[in-house]
Parts: structure tokens; C-alpha cells; sequence
């Protein structure tokens, strides 16, 4: 059996799998994180254009659509796929570098919602599109990334298709089709990063995956080697060939949890500049008291440098600022939470905060990964401090629990629902474990 048609087993197998409590639990939190994310982005022009289009093509459908009605399952997965990645605040896997839950809910839920599937079934599907996910961009999320493509794009628009095939019960032929539909139409590019296109490559990753699955329950068809090594898509991905897909070589190689090492973000900022925030704001309370701040060094990895680091710290939008290293920092060192409420239109940002974003300077740390940086202050009265993170806070090793999840929730969903948030959270906590999804969805239609 080579990778597709395992992978394809995996997935028509999914009614048929228990998920284990931690696993379900931890697709709840996914499910907080998302919809939490997708609420705070309420007012932002991205989420405002895609539901304006949605509801353009006048779909009819039960699907519902974030601050804008229902609609058939593709378009509410786009609308409410872009909607939760609109702030750059949804959770990472991190092994894919894919932003998993936003384009596998969207996909789940509109999906789920036009078949009639209970909340077990979807929470399951989601499972399984977050593992599909996992498991073909383990090793491939960085190489990948470096090369500019959105591991969103690509690992996420599989992972929609694999739950959204696992809500239609295909069998592991048309499962593996609908893979190859989604595969075939990969795309993200990383140079839109700070751009509205950024969360555009999740909502399109939802309705793509719904599409595939829909029309793979058809007989639609297509390559079905795509996820052999060397098969086509890692190929197309990584040309040079120096990274390939894993082979699958036992039905061991398909256990585990991926899921449990999700990671979460507590700023509203790209993850890559999350290590190098949580030692800026371990400094900020020095600014103050040795006469503010002379030079800032910052030892970063990489791929932070690639992505974040190369900008001037002057950023032009919102967008462009979460992913503006330097910019990040000095909003860290000025004791800032790093929150959607930093990069918020109309755009005015601190000239204090730019002239402090401008004496940051990057070196790249062989040293420094993913979720680790060092940050030298050197203050006006020539003190000097260092930070090292090892491990940014919301990564597996430093994970994020269920207090530290409301926090994050409520400040990002309370400015619409006041009091309300707290029920929302708790009705949120009990999805799949009663039949608390019309109660969601009759909150959410009064957004």
C-alpha cells in the first residue's frame, strides 16, 4: 500500500475510529481558538470583502456564514475560512507550518451543517483533516515554506478535503480522488504575507476542499500517485528534490495523535515573531526605569529572518505589521499585549513605537528554530539585558491550556457579545458531547 491509498484507509475509516478524550478535548480548544479568532475579526476589510462576494452569488444553503446568513457549504467555508485567519492569531501546526484549524472548522462546520452531521461526526471529521494535515506536511512545512509557499495553502486545503470527505463517508477510492483534487489546486504564496491574500489562502483552502470531496462523491477524478515520494506534489513543492514525502510503510506510521502538539498563539502576529515578544515584554518594565532604550539586538532563526525580518520597522497597514519583526518587538518592549487591538485600521502607529522598532537589528542564530529567540537591550544608561525563549509561549513544550484559552477568547469576542462570551465559551467547550450546536448558531446569528 503506497501513501495515497493509506492515507485514503485513514480517512474512510473515521466513523469508525474513537477518538480518545484528550484528542476530542483538544479539537474543542481548536474550536475555541477558531471561532474565537473568526469573531475578533469581525470589522476587518478582508472578512467584510469575501462575505460581500458570498452573499453576491445569492448560494442557497444552510451553511451559516459568520455576520452574514447561510449559504451553500463552498461559500460559507471560504467566507468563514478567511474570517478566522484575518488576524493571524489561529493556532500553527507546527511540524507543517500550516494555520490547520482555519481552513479544516470552515470546511467542517459548512459542510457538516448542509449533510445534517451530528456534532460527534464533526468533531471527528475535524480530527481527521487536522491528522491528514499533520501527517503529509511533517518535514515538509519548513523546506516548503522556505521556497515561499503558504503551508496553509497547501497542507490545509488537504486536511479540508480529508474531513470534509470523511462528513460524506467516502469510501478510501473516491477519498483518494478528492485528495487529488485538492492537491492539484495547491497555492499560497508567502510573498502576500501583510497582504489581505494572507487569509485569503485559508477560506480558499476550505471551499476548495468541500469542492473536491463534493465532487469526488460524484466520480470526478483525479491522480491518484500525487503522495508517493517523489509522486508529483512534493516535486512541485520542493524542485530541487532535496526533501520528498515520507513513505508510509505500516499502518503504525498512521497512529498517534498529531493533533496534541498543536500549538497556539497568544499575539496577534505572526507565529515566527512570537519568541522574540516574549522576551521584549519580559524587558518592558526595565524601559522605563533605565531611561529607555539605546540598541536592541535580536537572534532569530532563519526562517523568522526569511518571513519577518527584513522589514524596517515603519509598517505601511495592520497587515504588514504583523509581520514586521522589528515592529513586533517594540511593540513588546512598550508593553503592549501584541493583541488584534495593536494592528487595527484606522492605522496610526506610534512614532515612540517605530523609533523603537528602528534600533532593533537581526542576526540570524544557527542556534535560534521556530519557536526560540535571544533579545540584547542595551538601555540609555547603558545597562544591559538578555532574554533567551527557548520555547515561545503556545507551542507544545509551553502549551496554552483552557484558562489561557478564555483569556484569549474573551478579549477577543467580548467587544461583540459583553457578558455573553462566557456562555458562548462554555457552549463551545461542550461541542460533540450534547446538542449544543443550534444554541451556537442562534448566538452567533445576533453577532
Amino acid at each position: 500500500m503506497g501513501n495515497g491509498p493509506a492515507i485514503a484507509a485513514y480517512i474512510a475509516e473515521t466513523s469508525r475510529r474513537a477518538l480518545p478524550p484528550e484528542v476530542a478535548d483538544m479539537a474543542r480548544l481548536c474550536l475555541a481558538d477558531w471561532l474565537g479568532v473568526a469573531i475578533g475579526a469581525a470589522e476587518e476589510p478582508a472578512g467584510h470583502i469575501v462575505r460581500d462576494i458570498a452573499a453576491g452569488w445569492h448560494s442557497e444553503g444552510p451553511s451559516t456564514i459568520l455576520f452574514g446568513g447561510t449559504a451553500a457549504a463552498p461559500f460559507a467555508a471560504l467566507a468563514n475560512g478567511t474570517l478566522a485567519h484575518c488576524l493571524d492569531c489561529d493556532d500553527t501546526c507546527v511540524k507543517a507550518i500550516t494555520h490547520t484549524s482555519a481552513p479544516v472548522w470552515a470546511a467542517t462546520l459548512a459542510l457538516g451543517e448542509e449533510v445534517g452531521a451530528d456534532e460527534p461526526a464533526m468533531l471527528s471529521a475535524f480530527v481527521t483533516g487536522f491528522e491528514t494535515a499533520a501527517r503529509i506536511g511533517d518535514g515538509l512545512g519548513e523546506p516548503v515554506s522556505a521556497r515561499g509557499w503558504h503551508g496553509t495553502g497547501v497542507f490545509g486545503r488537504l486536511g479540508a478535503a480529508a474531513a470534509t470527505s470523511a462528513l460524506l463517508r467516502l469510501n478510501a477510492e473516491r477519498v483518494l480522488h478528492g485528495l487529488g483534487l485538492a492537491a492539484t489546486q495547491t497555492g499560497g504564496l508567502t510573498a502576500s504575507f501583510g497582504t489581505m491574500a494572507k487569509p485569503f489562502h485559508a477560506g480558499k483552502a476550505a471551499m476548495d476542499g468541500v469542492v473536491a470531496a463534493q465532487l469526488a462523491a460524484a466520480g470526478f477524478t483525479a491522480a491518484t500517485g500525487l503522495f508517493e515520494p517523489g509522486g508529483g506534489l512534493d516535486t512541485a513543492l520542493v524542485q530541487d528534490r532535496s526533501v520528498t514525502f515520507a513513505s508510509l510503510d505500516s499502518p503504525g506510521d498512521l497512529s498517534g495523535w498529531r493533533i496534541l502538539d498543536n500549538s497556539f498563539k497568544p499575539y496577534a502576529a505572526c507565529h515566527l515573531t512570537h519568541p522574540a515578544v516574549d522576551a521584549a515584554r519580559a524587558l518592558a518594565s526595565l524601559v522605563a526605569e533605565h531611561g529607555g532604550v539605546g540598541s536592541i539586538r535580536a537572534e532569530i532563526g532563519a526562517l523568522a529572518q526569511q518571513i519577518t525580518g527584513g522589514k524596517r520597522g515603519e509598517p505601511a497597514s495592520p497587515l504588514e505589521g504583523k509581520f514586521d519583526l522589528k515592529y513586533c518587538v517594540a511593540l513588546g518592549l512598550h508593553g503592549h499585549a501584541v493583541s488584534a487591538a495593536d494592528f487595527r485600521e484606522p492605522w496610526h502607529p506610534d512614532p515612540a513605537i517605530c523609533a523603537t522598532a528602528g534600533k532593533v537589528e537581526n542576526t540570524v542564530s544557527p542556534e535560534m528554530g521556530f519557536a526560540s529567540a535571544r533579545l540584547t537591550v542595551e538601555f540609555a544608561d547603558s545597562r544591559r539585558e538578555t532574554v533567551h525563549v527557548p520555547v515561545a509561549k503556545g507551542h507544545p513544550q509551553n502549551p496554552m491550556n483552557w484558562d489561557d484559552m478564555h483569556a484569549k477568547f474573551d478579549a477577543l469576542v467580548s467587544r461583540r457579545l459583553g457578558s455573553r462570551s462566557d456562555a458562548l465559551f462554555e457552549l463551545v467547550r461542550d461541542f460533540g458531547r450534547g446538542d449544543v450546536l443550534a444554541e451556537i448558531r442562534a448566538m452567533l446569528a445576533r453577532l
